[in-house]
């Protein structure tokens, strides 16, 4: 369930990032960036905290890591891909 929510959280924080960083003015290409960073060293907090806190194995929390760094950056590169078609 924490893993779903923490995917959700990501799916959700790219939404807000591109809606208002478009409106306040910044390139999709910052925005684009910025999420793959900033989204990066969350979930990395967040797989340092299972290991530390919840006593998962460096090996589970770096497959957990993958997939919930990978969806929501998947569903950038479909947005950014689909947006540059219209």
């Amino acid at each position: 369930m924490h893993t779903t929510i923490i995917i959700t959280f990501g799916l959700v924080l790219l939404a807000m990032m591109l809606f208002i960083g478009e409106k306040i003015g910044f390139s999709r290409q910052t925005l684009t960036y910025s999420f793959v960073i900033l989204w990066l060293a969350l979930t990395v907090i967040n797989g340092a905290i299972g290991i530390v806190s919840a006593g998962q194995s460096l090996s589970t929390e770096l497959g957990i890591g993958t997939m919930v760094f990978s969806i929501p950056v998947a569903a950038l590169v479909l947005f950014m891909v689909l947006s540059a078609e219209s």
